[in-house]
Parts: C-alpha cells; structure tokens; sequence
C-alpha cells in the first residue's frame, strides 16, 4: 500500500511496513499510556541531563584532563557493547515494562550512591570510582535502551501515531535537554554537584510511577538462543534502508556526538577567558554555568527541531530530512570547534541542536518502520547498539585525541570524518537507486 505522505518504500518490500498517515505531529498524546510516558520520563530525563552536566563538570574539576572526560565517558561503553544484543533479545522474551522497571530502579539507586560517595563521607570521592558507576550504568542502559525503543509501539493502539510518538518522545527528551543543563548550571554553581545527582534519583520515581499506572496489553515473548540474539543483525543484513541508517547513525555516535564530551573543556577555556584575576574558585563557578548553558543552547535548538521535524517528516522527502540533517549536523559541529567566544558557541550549538534532532528522528522512524514486530527488539538492540555503545568509545578515542592535539583539532578530525562518511553513503544509495531504475517509486532515507 502507498501513501502519499509516505515516501519510505523503494526498491525491495519489507518484510512488513509500518504505513503513516497524517494524523498530525501531537496524535500520541491522544493514549493515555503515552501520556503517562510523556510526562514521567520528562521529569526523570531533566533530572538525568542534570547528572550527566555535573558528572562532566566534576570529573573535569578533579582531574583537569580530557582524557579522563574520555575514560568516564567510555567507561560505560564497554558493558553496553558486550550486553546490549542480549538486552535486545530480553525486549523480545519478557514484558517490556517490567524490564524498564527493574532498569529504571536500578538507575536510580546508582545516582544515590554517585551522590553518597560525593559528599566524601565514606571516602574521598575519586575519577576512578565515577568511571566506574559510569560501567555500571553501561550494563543498565544495555538492557534499558533497547526495551524503550520497542515499548514505544506498545504504548500506542494504531500505528499510524509512530512518527508522532517518535517524534514527541525526541521533543521531550530535548526540552528536558534544555531544562536539565540550566538547572544543573545554578545548582552546580550554588550547591554543588551531591544535590544534582540526588535530584535525579528522586526523578526516577516519576517514570516509574507512570510505567506502573499504564494498561498494557498482554505481551507475546518471541526469540531465544544465540541465532535469535543475532536477529537484529541477520535482518539488517539484507535490508539495506535501515542498514544504510544504521551505519550512519554508527559513524555519528563515533564522530560527532561524542564531540559533547569536550564541552567542559570548552567551559572552562571560556570561564578562564571572561575572568581578569586568576581564581580557581571562581573558574570552577563560571565554567559550571557556561557549561549549563552550552547543553541548554543545544538544548533548546533540540526541542526546536524535534518540533518542526515532526510536522514535517510525512511531508518531505525522506532522504532530504536525512542526509541534509546530517551534513547540517555536522557542519555545526566545525564552526563550534572554531569558536572564541561563548556566545557563538550557544549559538552553533543551538543550530546543530536542530539538525542533530532531525537527523536522528528520521533515523528513528525509518528503523522502527522497517522492523517487524517479532524483530523489533533486536532491531531497536542493534540500533541502540550504535547510537548507546559507540558514542561513549568516540568520547573516549576523542578525549584520547584532545589531549594529545588539542580539543579543536580532535573535534575537526571526528566531525571531518563523519561528514565522509554521508557522502559516502550517499552516494551509495544513490548508486543502488539509479540501478534499480524505478522512478515510479517514491524517495526513501536510504
């Protein structure tokens, strides 16, 4: 079947595909079950985003190096790497929420501990031992990720709400973006960072709360061995669209989004810079607000886009919204590594906070569009796999970089490599296209 407002169908038939009517970018919101998502994972994302800005603002202020901003954030990755196919397989054999439960209580109880251990009442609190909570919290996420990317089309009736639901849940993990980073800025600046990571522990129970007031209906597991914790991986084999996105959305993780780990770098060149009389203390403060207010440009350049991109994503091409974010995306990322002054970084990263949330939306919707329902877990596992696991090893290869090059030179060689890597790809798809000689059919992402 065709739809007009589609343009995801090319070459080959999927083995099933998730048809998209214009039903308007908040047609979601009408299920009460994605409501309760809606509003329980905004409170506990702003209160996450929260952690995230004083954990690099900390490790940061301990250790004065880029490299150890690399190591934390590539501490997580490893865990992600090795258990993340399995936690995909696991959103296929067990109840979806009951896995986001379990992860999301223990997420929780690991922000207590961050933030016990940061008050140096035990003992003081080392780079080492936030890596560490950052490995644990890798092990999480693998089974966390995949299981919230599949339990979007459980929380809607129709599936013609997927691009709404996709997109709102980007909307509101980015306003949470803007909102985290702000707070966490002031409290940083005013209280330190034991209060930030206490207020995401609380900021748990909200998301927990929702998951335990939806109805949901009753699950049908599917999937067990090893060739079935494979699927994921067996199916993009020979389904080049998501294949293709897949590969981008890696390449991405590598060189671009991990360039977020060298924000505090930033932060504190800029705070050093606006402060005539040398005073750690006050550099600390400063840099704690600039780096506020750098996620919340991003942020809010985010929340932006997630809006514009879901009411334009059933009536554009497809593969324009995708590759053109993309080379956006990336772009905006060159001229923040060459920026001086911190009102020009707000402002490139706003921009690349727009496209950046394009690009990914797009991506999104393609894969769980493509995915068969007994797949879409393991789809979703290898998709998370690639956008969750390798952005924590490109923070880690880019704090590695920075701190032998510079922030600026590694930033140019990351970001340079991801913008090859779509045309590369491009092309490819362009190439297959062209081969297959069927302009009857409309444009895809891939």
């Amino acid at each position: 079947m065709h739809n007009s407002k589609t343009d995801n169908l090319d070459q080959e038939a999927p083995d099933k595909v998730v048809t998209i009517t214009n039903d308007g970018p908040f047609s979601a919101l009408k299920y009460r079950n994605f409501r309760l998502f809606f509003i329980g994972q905004l409170i506990s994302v702003i209160g996450t985003w929260m952690q995230v800005v004083a954990q690099q603002w900390l490790v940061y202020s301990l250790t004065h190096s880029a490299a150890w901003l690399g190591i934390v954030t590539g501490a997580g990755a490893i865990p992600y790497v090795i258990l993340s196919l399995h936690g995909g397989n696991a959103a296929d054999r067990y109840p979806r929420r009951t896995v986001l439960v379990i992860t999301q209580t223990v997420s929780m109880l690991l922000a207590f501990v961050l933030a016990l251990l940061n008050t140096n009442w035990i003992t003081p609190i080392q780079p080492w031992h936030i890596a560490l909570l950052a490995a644990l919290s890798g092990v999480v996420n693998a089974y966390n990720m995949p299981a919230q990317q599949a339990f979007i089309t459980d929380m809607i009736e129709e599936r013609t709400a997927l691009s709404s639901a996709i997109s709102l849940n980007s909307f509101q993990f980015n306003i949470a973006r803007f909102m985290g980073p702000v707070l966490a800025g002031w409290t940083l600046a005013h209280y330190g960072p034991v209060l930030c990571f206490t207020i995401n522990g609380f900021s748990f129970l909200a998301v927990i709360l929702s998951l335990l007031l939806m109805h949901i209906p009753e699950f049908l597991p599917s999937g067990t061995g090893m060739r079935n914790i494979l699927g994921g991986f067996i199916y993009l084999r020979s389904h080049y669209r998501p294949l293709r996105v897949v590969l981008l959305v890696a390449f991405a993780s590598l060189g671009a989004w991990s360039v977020s780990t060298l924000y505090p770098v930033y932060a504190y060149k800029y705070a050093a810079s606006t402060i005539l009389h040398f005073s750690v203390k006050k550099i600390n403060s400063e840099s704690a607000v600039i780096l506020g207010k750098m996620l919340a440009a991003n942020g809010i350049g985010a929340a932006l886009g997630g809006l514009i991109t879901a009411s334009v994503v059933n009536r554009m091409s497809r593969r324009t919204l995708f590759y053109g974010a993309a080379f956006a995306f990336g772009l905006s990322l060159l001229f923040f590594a060459i920026s001086s002054h911190p009102i020009y970084a707000y402002i490139f990263l706003a921009i690349n906070g727009l496209f950046m949330v394009a690009f990914a939306i797009s991506a999104n919707i393609t894969v769980q569009e493509e995915a068969p329902d007994s797949l879409r877990g393991r789809v979703m596992a290898v998709y998370s796999l690639v956008f969750g696991g390798l952005m924590p090893l490109g923070g880690l290869e880019i704090g590695l970089l920075a701190h032998r090059i510079g922030a600026v030179k590694a930033i140019l060689f990351n970001v340079s490599c991801f913008l090859l890597s779509v045309i590369v790809i491009l092309i490819w798809n362009i190439t297959e296209r062209n081969q297959a000689r069927m302009p009857t059919l409309p444009d895809s992402v891939s």
